[in-house]
């Protein structure tokens, strides 16, 4: 048996399992492709190695296998039994054991059964189940019995809930009861990986679940951890008040047990707590502390783990005097880290800390290096030497030549070839010998370089030197040569990896090899990296280079170097380089530098496979940083970095140039260097401290300041295995992480640095190879006295700075008072006039006029071009806004008014709600009909009590104008002041989990469990991924300013494509500094221009108050559907913002018949515990009616202010009420003074956030213009539907009989309701569920879709069918797999010549022959021959 387990590569771990078993059946049955095998063991196998051992035989022998077991014992644990159990249902397909759970008592197994039908079907699956499991040793006996109710109570997911009252005593909460006096051993999570009975444990709760029963008491999960285990602990509490918040750490005292009724899996099943000491808590006892000059927050992409906050409060605690952020190539962490560090000031006012603003850029030279010490020789004419050099390493400092191979290339031809070794003073590593197949033996009777150079040099002669990668060649001849006292040699130099580069784009590789298989040239990977053949190979790619056409007309090698193009910096390799801001000057230097890298200097390889994502690296030129270095500092020393690698492979002069360019140097801690010792680019741990000691010695002969850093990538040691887990992941493109090995066998073994967040004494210690005085120099004196040049200043400004346009305040005050003059009359009535005069006060006064002119610009463009544009937001709030037609709500209180005569009556009391639940009345006066107008919204809702809020302007333009209007920005500002608002797209929870996964396979680990892996996630979430812009946010900088005094600018995701940059700051970071205009893309005005062109109504004309639309709030009269055939309670299916199942369920529950119930409606629907829990209940069970309850945060300062409270008092109770902070205890009296009631009071203390009024307002405009269209233009309505706000089409249903869609519509809804189908069903079919409703819709009120006809048929919209007054055509592109350009052509094409054959069609149309068959499917090209056959007869 154990030469079985040899061959198929076994476990060795598990051979013991397989002592004294035997081989009792071996059949192979040749048909079936089949192994038939049966042992005999001592005891029953593990799941675990049973699985093993079937997988491998299966991967062995290369068919099925079907292997049981016979065991003379069985001696399984419950967990072993369950994984068996479960993996025989499965296979078995047996629904019935599937559904059961399972126990283990006494060895036997207890199969548990919901209820009686279930238990019937397990006894009748019973006789094969123990059939089944004794094919795998189990011998165990079965018994059937029913689940044990423990808990009656129905349970439902709930978030925990927070407090709603403000609470003046710091927040406790309470601890479950002691339950009887238990000695508990303690144990680390880790070693729990069986049941465990009384054991205690320790861990940090990172994750809190709750379920909340129908009595109000909440089952809890706690998720745990102490680092370097996670496991789920289970509790039971009555109240809130005993939830154990987030981040406590505690002391659990319970049964670790498997739940195999609920969870699957083992849990901690808690007896008691206790908190402890935060059981991460690190210390730094130095009296001295040392500044970080070296740290990546979230915002180094796919690298960086920790926030800066957790960096700061780290440090403030340890007493650091300040750090230094130093993300790669972006600085987007500084707003949120100056924020973060303005609350630690507050919370540490006695310690003084400075927060330094760096980057690590990628720095590349400009130019190519492809000929180099040109003489005006002949490109075609002159003599080559091609060479190669085979050395003891990399570096030209530490090793040395041992192979010379070279070939004389004269007039174009290979003449002569020379090959040599030299004998090393050094032998030569094992790695070297097995990459070059040079072994010592070969080299013993060599000769020495100084005996051998002559022969080298008498070869060479002066002839051009050709080598790929000319570079370390030549260094290493100079370098050699310098040793042995000799001159250098000075002839031209041609590089064949430059040359590559210049002529060939975006190769993934210009290695030796893969330029000579481009070329079609013969490269054996098993003879390359010898000397000589690599030499030959290089001649003959020389050769072909000097073929091709742009190199043909070129005279001289100097010429050559002319193909270094302006993107020769993207081929260049980079090196890494600190950048620092000194001051608020270099700072914006800083932001200029990281705009160049990210548009000028993004270097970009290409799009990926996935959608419009591109791979993009943002580089900055060595020219750009030297030119602007004056208020910044430059440092280097990182592995990445020129500095480190000259140290490491180049002569001491390229070293002491290198450490001059720098300001100050950067040394680590030997840790961070063991990737190049992995991967034999150090030679080892000896040699690596050589390198340091060169540095330091080179740093202090050039005065220049050596900082001990730490690179660090995460704060606390615990998260490396997040890091680990970003390590092993993949980035945009498939890009991997520097330090992720590809190599199996090397990955498994290699342990990534610690790179966290170290204390003073931690960095001393990691330097005392130095000797305790230079530790202490480089650890804190030197980063101390540097952090001394860096000032204290914030990287954003401190004031809001609006663009400026010439006579704007005049301008709008001009527009606002004709609109209001032609409306209400001059004079203007009294309250009319004070509203205005007191916005334009504050709006001018603050500077916010010009934000009122520009979105006044933009509107009016829009309308004059024939677009509609909607408001959002709080700005109906403002009639300033109204009147400068920026938005359609008129806040002021409900009043008649006369366009005819302007009389006007106003109803101030809150008698009524909205103008538009007046009844229609005529002009008293002129006998005109009055305009029925106001919400009754307060201005302060929009700028504050005080008038000085920032306003926030949202505008719907139609998705079809919107990059227009954005254009437009471009035109009033100019190009250079307006950017898209950038945004930063992190990983998310579901990816971070998936991160996860992939980890552990990549590193083989497979006894992870769920709260594990939860752990790991929760540490990778939130990581920076890309970035991207705002979908309608423009930012204006004015034009007496610089973009970069506010942030750089970059592509949205490193697109290059892109015709807009970004702000590289996402807009929150700096929205009270510069002005966001959003001009968001929104169906409701293109469907409103859509109306007005199918109708020719004017969307104005519109009445709000219609009887027969707002009966569709409460009825389907209006419809005159056929409701023997149609269910629905009211009309609101399909309208926007109430044809959800939830707001409908609310119409239906409410019955709303007016306006301002609709808008009530719509602040409920989108508030949070505004309707559910509060408002649903008091309507249902407490007697109160929709007009009664809270529905928009407005309400409650018009309620309050009408029942006696001081406007700002009513203003602030909104406020804190609308942001889910609850009633202040003054409040609440003085509510109580004011006979506010007590459901009001409580409704209040429930809710968490609530939607503005006059946004509810204009979006309840909208659903009334298209209730109208619904009712009053059937057809025109459901064209519009189909064509704006569906998801899915499914034409070939929708065009059938009602009877046929609703079993469609059945179907999807029944197999969503069934546990076992519901993932099968396919996204497209969760969105056909609102399509085949309202086709159901329509074809109960008479109304129906006709097929596609190839001549009437429409590109992208639906139309009314000319051919039938009830009918409307669909478009083409509603056809799987007929997307909207070619319904485009086929129309085109149309209007030219009508299709004459099916050919005719696919040839002009553009369309394949797998849509043509499916157009024949739905009967529209049936009619159609095949080709443009024509007959003569």
């Amino acid at each position: 048996m154990f030469e079985l387990l040899d061959k198929i590569d076994f476990n060795k771990k598990y051979y013991s399992y397989f002592e004294s078993s035997e081989l009792l059946v071996s059949d192979y049955h040749r048909h079936d492709n089949i192994l038939e095998l049966k042992i005999k063991v001592r005891e029953t196998l593990p799941f675990s190695v049973y699985r093993e051992f079937a997988k491998k035989l299966k991967l062995f022998i290369k068919c099925e296998v079907k292997l049981s077991v016979v065991s003379d014992s069985c001696n399984l644990d419950f967990l072993n039994v369950s994984n068996y159990v479960d993996f025989v249902a499965r296979s078995s397909r047996i629904s019935a054991l599937m559904d059961a759970s399972y126990q283990l008592i006494n060895n036997e197994i207890r199969l548990l059964c919901r209820d009686d039908s279930h238990l019937e079907a397990i006894e009748r699956s019973l006789p094969q189940f123990i059939e089944m499991i004794s094919v795998y040793g189990i011998t165990y006996p079965v018994a059937v019995g029913m689940i044990e109710m423990e808990i009656k109570e129905e349970t439902v997911m709930v978030a925990p809930r927070e407090r709603v009252v403000k609470q003046e005593k710091p927040q406790t909460f309470n601890k479950p009861q002691r339950r009887g006096k238990k000695e508990y051993t303690d144990i680390v999570l880790s070693a729990l990986t069986d049941e465990a009975h009384d054991v205690a444990i320790v861990g940090k709760v990172f994750e809190v679940e709750t379920r909340e029963t129908r009595s109000g008491s909440f089952i809890v999960k706690y998720y745990l951890t102490d680092g370097k285990g996670a496991l789920v602990v289970s509790g039971f509490v009555n109240s809130e008040d005993e939830f154990i918040p987030k981040n406590t750490c505690i002391k659990a005292m319970g049964n670790y047990i498997f739940d195999a009724r609920y969870e699957k899996d083992y849990i901690f099943k808690m007896d008691r707590y206790e908190v402890v000491e935060d059981i991460f808590k690190r210390y730094d006892h130095a009296p001295r502390k040392r500044a970080e000059f070296h740290l990546h927050t979230k915002y180094s992409e796919m690298d960086g783990i920790s926030d800066a906050s957790e960096y700061m409060a780290q440090a403030f605690e340890w007493g650091h005097p300040g750090m230094v952020i130093t993300d790669h190539t972006a600085v987007q962490s500084f707003p949120k880290a100056y924020g973060s560090l303005k609350g630690l000031r507050k919370k540490y006012p006695d310690h003084q800390f400075k927060l330094g603003y760096g980057v690590e850029m990628n720095m590349v030279e400009e130019n190519l290096k492809i000929a180099s010490n040109v003489k005006g020789q002949d490109l075609h004419m002159t003599e080559y030497i091609s060479f190669d050099l085979e050395t003891t390493g990399l570096s030209n400092y530490y090793d040395h030549i041992i192979e010379f191979g070279a070939v004389r290339i004269v007039k174009g031809k290979t003449v002569e070839k020379m090959q040599m070794f030299i004998k090393p003073p050094v032998p030569v590593r094992p790695f070297i010998q097995e990459l070059t197949n040079i072994t010592n033996e070969d080299l013993k009777d060599a000769k020495s370089f100084e005996e051998g150079i002559d022969d080298i040099l008498n070869f060479i002669g002066d002839a051009t030197l050709i080598a790929h990668n000319a570079q370390f060649d030549i260094d290493f001849i100079q370098e050699s040569l310098r040793r042995i006292g000799r001159e250098p040699i000075t002839n031209s130099v041609v590089d064949t990896l430059d040359l590559s580069r210049a002529m060939f784009d975006n190769r993934r590789s210009y290695r030796l090899g893969s330029i000579a298989r481009l070329l079609r040239i013969p490269y054996d990977e098993g003879v390359a990296h010898r000397a000589d053949y690599d030499a030959e190979v290089l001649s003959l790619v020389y050769l072909a280079l000097l073929r091709d056409d742009r190199l043909q007309n070129m005279k001289t090698i100097d010429e050559l170097q002319t193909l270094s193009g302006k993107n020769a910096f993207t081929k260049l390799r980079n090196s890494h380089v600190n950048v620092i801001a000194k001051n608020r000057t270099g700072l914006k230097t800083l932001y200029q530098l990281i705009s160049l890298s990210h548009t000028e200097y993004l270097a970009f390889f290409g799009k990926t496979s996935k959608g419009d994502a591109v791979m993009a690296e943002p580089r900055i030129l060595r020219r750009h940083l030297m030119e602007h270095r004056e208020n910044l500092l430059i440092g280097a020393g990182c592995t990445n970095s020129e500095l480190f690698e000259i140290a490491m492979n180049k002569n001491q002069a390229t070293l002491d140039q290198c450490v001059s360019f720098y300001d100050y140097v950067e040394i680590m801690p030997l840790g961070n260097y063991a990737p190049l010792i992995e991967n034999n680019a150090i030679q080892n741990e000896e040699r690596l401290e050589e390198i340091l000691n060169r540095i330091i010695s080179t740093a202090e002969r050039l005065n220049k300041p050596i900082l001990a850093v730490g690179d660090a990538h995460y704060n606390h040691p615990r998260e490396k295995v997040v890091r680990d887990v970003y390590i092993h992941s993949q980035g945009i493109g498939g890009s991997r992480h520097p330090l992720y090995i590809f190599n199996e066998e090397r990955r498994m073994k290699f342990v990534a640095p610690d790179q966290h967040f170290r204390s003073t004494e931690e960095m001393l210690n990691e330097f005392m190879w130095l000797g305790e005085e230079k530790a202490q120099e480089f650890v804190i004196d030197n980063p101390v006295a540097l952090l001394d040049k860096i000032e204290d200043f914030s990287p954003k400004q401190s004031d809001l700075f609006t663009p400026k346009i010439e006579n704007s305040d005049e301008n709008l005050r001009e527009i606002v008072y004709e609109n209001a003059h032609a409306l209400y009359g001059n004079p203007l009535p009294e309250l009319v006039e004070k509203r205005l005069e007191r916005e334009l006060k504050s709006i001018f006064g603050n500077g916010y006029g010009v934000i009122y002119y520009i979105s006044h610009l933009m509107v009016k463009r829009s309308l004059d071009d024939g677009y509609l544009v909607g408001s959002r937001g709080s700005v109906g709030s403002s009639f300033v806004a109204t009147m400068a037609e920026i938005t359609e709500v008129n806040p002021l209180a409900p009043h008649y008014v006369c366009k005819e005569c302007h009389y006007n009556e106003f109803f101030l009391n809150g008698e009524v709600s909205s103008g538009y639940d007046l009844e229609a009345k005529d002009c008293p006066n002129c006998g005109k009909p009055l305009i029925c107008e106001g919400q009754d919204i307060p201005f302060e809702t929009f700028l504050g009590f005080e008038g000085d809020k920032v306003p926030d302007i949202d505008l719907n333009f139609s998705g079809d104008y919107q990059e227009h209007a954005h254009n437009f920005t471009k035109e009033i500002f100019g190009d250079e002041y307006v950017y898209r608002a950038g945004t930063i797209s992190t990983v998310a929870q579901k990816t971070a989990f998936g991160y996860v996964l992939g980890y552990n396979e990549s590193m083989n680990i497979s006894n992870t469990n769920n709260a594990w892996n939860t752990y790991l996630a929760s540490g990778a979430e939130g990581v920076k991924r890309t970035t991207g812009q705002h979908p309608g946010g423009i930012i204006v900088v004015p034009d007496y300013m610089d973009v970069h005094d506010f942030t750089p600018i970059q592509f949205p995701a490193n697109n290059p494509d892109s015709p807009w940059y970004t702000t590289h700051f996402e807009f929150h970071d700096i929205d009270d500094n510069v002005l966001k205009l959003d001009i968001l893309g929104h169906v409701d005005p293109t469907a409103m221009k859509m109306l007005e062109r199918l109708t020719g109504v004017d969307i104005h004309d519109v009445p709000m108050n219609d009887p027969a639309t707002l009966s569709l709030f409460n009825t389907t009269d209006a419809l005159k559907v056929d409701e023997r055939t149609y269910h629905e309670a009211t009309g609101g299916l399909g309208l926007p913002e109430f044809g959800t199942p939830f707001v409908r369920g609310m119409l239906e529950a409410t019955m709303p018949d007016k306006f301002s119930d609709l808008v009530r409606i719509s602040g409920l629907s989108h508030g949070t515990d505004v309707w559910r829990t509060n408002a649903e209940d008091l309507i249902k069970s407490g007697g109160l009616t929709l007009t009664d309850v809270i529905g928009c945060r407005d309400d409650i300062m018009v309620f309050l202010m009408h029942a006696g409270l001081e406007a700002k008092e009513s203003f602030d109770i909104m406020e804190s009420v609308r942001k889910g902070r609850g009633l202040r205890d003054n409040w609440i009296e003085s509510m109580h003074k004011n006979s506010v009631p007590q459901w009001y009071i409580d409704s209040c203390l429930k809710i968490k956030y609530m939607f503005p009024k006059a946004h509810a307002v204009a979006y309840v405009m909208m659903a009334i213009r298209v209730a109208w269209f619904k009712v009053h233009y059937p057809l025109a309505y459901y064209a519009v539907y189909f064509t704006l706000r569906v998801n899915a089409h499914e034409i070939e249903t929708q065009t059938k009989s009602l009877e046929v869609v609703q079993s469609r519509l059945n179907s999807i809804n029944m197999r969503l309701k069934d546990f076992e189908t519901k993932k099968d069903v396919s996204i497209k079919e969760k969105n056909l569920i609102d399509t085949l409703e309202v086709t159901i819709e329509m074809i109960s009120r008479g109304f129906h879709i006709s097929p596609i006809d190839l001549n009437l048929s429409l590109a992208t919209e639906y139309c009314l069918d000319p051919r039938d007054p009830k009918a409307i055509l669909p478009p083409f592109n509603v056809v799987d797999g007929l997307g909207n350009n070619v319904a485009n052509q086929i129309v085109k094409a149309r209007e030219e010549q009508m299709f004459i054959s099916k050919k005719d069609l696919m040839s002009r149309g553009g369309i394949s022959s797998t849509t043509v068959k499916k157009l024949d499917e739905l009967k529209v090209t049936d009619h159609l021959q095949e080709s443009n056959q024509m007959s003569l007869f």
